[in-house]
């Protein structure tokens, strides 16, 4: 019995390593492609800026709230 739960423990444990991610077609076509141009361009810092000024602000909303409820 126990053999068969450490048989079985191998194949679950076998079957649940990550391969790659062949499966996704948008991934390795023309638009996928394009969207990563866009994404890590020229303008990279510049969308990483945008995208982390709010955090402070809404950092500084939790912690009010938080002090403030009981």
């Amino acid at each position: 019995m126990n053999r068969r739960l450490l048989r079985l423990g191998a194949l679950v444990a076998g079957a649940s390593v990550a391969g790659p991610a062949w499966a996704c077609t948008l991934c390795h076509s023309q638009t996928g492609e394009a969207v990563r141009a866009a994404v890590f361009g020229s303008d990279f810092w510049a969308n990483v800026g945008t995208l982390a000024l709010p955090v402070p602000v809404l950092v500084g909303a939790v912690l009010l709230v938080r002090g403030v409820s009981p």
